[in-house]
């Protein structure tokens, strides 16, 4: 006999609206200096909430309705001492209105054209974000009373420094070529020795409810990036692009891991080729393949998961874990007709053609008291039918 019943153990609710007014000038004083003024204005309205089912209660995480606004100016100001020596200077300042969080990051960029299709590109710069809005509010009962103590969390900032090439190899053909560190610091973390980080926040369904965090993480990024380009030309065009990093993060517990994100390289290839089969009709084939390590995640403690009854998992080995590589083969057939009216296009994306099995994360099945596998979408056809008049 099957059984057929379901229990929730989780709800979540996130809605979040944005809405930003920008606004800058322009202003070119001769033929070697330029300058950029401007202020962006974001608006956030939300309405949060999240439980977990613990035994035979919901235990609330957070509870919240509200809004908050971010303000945020720059200045940036561009010197050519020549045709082949250009200097970038620049400073941005963010004010998070919710806690009065504040920050001023300085930016600086110079490019060296030393040849007609060859340029060398340097830069650092300071950037900060404010925290994913869930992670404000939190909640945590205190003497009866439902209390934030994440709403004074300060923007996680960063350091970033980057070596960057450009090649016109030819009329139609690009490479550009990075090398590049980042250096994040003032990472949410526990006040108590542990592996978490939001750094890792966003690489599974569920948000974690973490209260109490301290900005006390550190994390970095190194890696090469590179991008070969033929732009559409004679009814054909490729792209292939390889990044090839490092990313690792310390929670309170100062050890150094791999973030979930540190998936080692990506390859991204794909192409097309267009076919005139007529006066007014053209067949387009498209190809795209994609392949990438694994994410990584922490070994779930099974004996622990079924003792709570939620995925427990062991901290000291926290995303040790990596999926296997990841694989996948679209193709796309497009057929366009053009009418002196109307234009139709008939479009087959055959996504995943191959089925792989992507791994996306492995978990715990409370329903089961297994650990079980969830996978990344299969084969998917997607057809599209389009009119232009």
């Amino acid at each position: 006999m099957i059984n057929s019943s379901y229990q929730q153990y989780y709800f979540q609710k996130n809605k979040q609206d944005k809405f930003s007014v920008n606004y800058k000038v322009n202003r070119k004083f001769n033929t070697k200096n330029t300058a950029t003024v401007g202020m962006i204005y974001d608006h956030y309205s939300f309405e949060i909430v999240d439980s977990i089912k613990v035994g035979n209660f919901y235990q609330v995480s957070s509870d919240y309705t509200g809004g908050t606004n971010l303000i945020q100016s720059y200045i940036l100001w561009q010197h050519r001492f020549s045709n082949l020596l250009t200097l970038n200077l620049g400073v941005h300042s963010q004010h998070l209105l919710l806690n009065n969080s504040n920050v001023i990051e300085p930016i600086a960029g110079l490019k060296y054209q030393f040849r007609e299709n060859q340029s060398l590109t340097i830069g650092a710069g300071m950037h900060s974000q404010m925290q994913r809005i869930p992670t404000y509010f939190y909640e945590e009962v205190v003497g009866g009373e439902a209390t934030l103590p994440n709403e004074n969390l300060d923007f996680t900032k960063s350091i970033h420094s980057v070596i960057g090439h450009d090649w016109n190899i030819g009329r139609n053909l690009h490479l550009k070529s990075e090398i590049y560190y980042q250096y994040i610091y003032n990472v949410p973390v526990d006040t108590f020795s542990s592996s978490f980080s939001t750094l890792n926040q966003g690489a599974g369904f569920a948000e974690l409810s973490r209260t109490g965090l301290i900005n006390d993480g550190v994390g970095y990024n190194y890696g090469v990036e590179l991008t070969l380009e033929k732009f559409y030309d004679k009814g054909y065009y490729y792209l292939l692009t390889t990044s090839i990093f490092d990313s690792k993060y310390q929670g309170s517990d100062k050890k150094w891991r791999n973030t979930a994100f540190n998936s080692s390289y990506v390859v991204n290839a794909l192409g097309g080729k267009e076919f005139k089969i007529g006066k007014r009709q053209t067949l387009g084939l498209d190809l795209k393949v994609t392949y990438a390590g694994g994410r990584r995640q922490p070994p779930i403690d099974l004996q622990a998961s079924q003792t709570s009854g939620t995925a427990g998992y062991i901290d000291d080995q926290a995303f040790s874990q990596q999926n296997p590589d990841y694989f996948r083969l679209d193709f796309k057939i497009t057929f366009r007709m053009d009418q002196k009216r109307v234009s139709h296009m008939l479009s087959v994306d055959l996504q995943n053609i191959t089925g792989q099995k992507n791994v996306f994360l492995r978990g715990y099945n409370a329903a089961t008291g297994a650990i079980g596998t969830t996978y990344q979408r299969g084969f998917f056809p997607d057809i599209t039918y389009k009119l232009w008049f």
